[in-house]
């Protein structure tokens, strides 16, 4: 039987958040805003983007300044990419992937999109605008949802903080020379016994809540095109 319908694993992500109150951030409106998918990003995101788009190669120099998403960093901000891209330089960046998990209401389309995979690791870069809260990614959904739906072993979550960033302010985006981007070491999560049974759980709790709050109509078409597994 296909899926009738799609959820992504940020959203599902959102959800564990939001159940187990991880910060007062995780309200019940953010939850239904990623359902409905009409989170429109703020400064953050959008200096984590153009971060991003530094180490996939995404960029233009003018001057001493790299600019990537309409966001200019200095020399020493953007290096921090660039010697991130320079340690994996076969990284295979940015690669959609999906797979049908048939749960006790009917079967659903789980769909992600990973930052990078090189050889048998899966890697995932983050820019967090505050201190590394490790545990944070450790009870993540996300990376098990990604080593199941790839059929792997070994995640990465690389880890950047920013420090001295408040707002990107008016255009044209300038990052000051006080923004420090610092990496830390990368974060290994591993698959282990029974991670099946627990992202499977967590997927039937959600439509659980779905269909409590009559939200169902609110999912997203199943995509028809052969699913990508690894």
């Amino acid at each position: 039987m296909n899926p009738q319908y799609r959820i992504s694993v940020t959203t599902l992500e959102k959800f564990r958040r939001y159940m187990t109150e991880a910060s007062s951030f995780d309200t019940e409106e953010a939850l239904i805003e990623s359902i409905k998918g009409i989170f429109l990003g703020n400064d953050k995101t959008r200096v984590g983007g153009a971060f991003h788009n530094i180490i996939e190669g995404n960029y233009l120099r003018k001057g001493n300044r790299v600019i990537a998403d309409r966001v200019s960093f200095t020399k020493d901000q953007a290096d921090v990419a660039f010697g991130y891209k320079k340690k994996h330089p076969l990284m295979v960046h940015e690669i959609s992937i999906r797979k049908t998990y048939y749960t006790n209401y009917f079967p659903i389309q789980v769909s992600g999109r990973i930052d990078g995979t090189e050889g048998l690791n899966t890697h995932d870069a983050k820019t967090k605008f505050r201190e590394v809260n490790f545990q944070d990614y450790i009870d993540s959904c996300q990376w098990k949802y990604y080593l199941d739906i790839l059929e792997a072993d070994i995640f990465y979550y690389d880890l950047f903080e920013v420090k001295g960033f408040k707002e990107l302010g008016k255009m044209p985006w300038t990052l000051n020379r006080g923004v420090q981007f610092i990496a830390h070491e990368p974060l290994q999560c591993l698959r282990y016994e029974n991670m099946e049974a627990d992202i499977l759980n967590l997927l039937n709790c959600f439509l659980d809540y779905m269909h409590n709050r009559k939200f169902v109509h609110l999912l997203k078409p199943a995509i028809l095109e052969p699913e990508l597994n690894f």
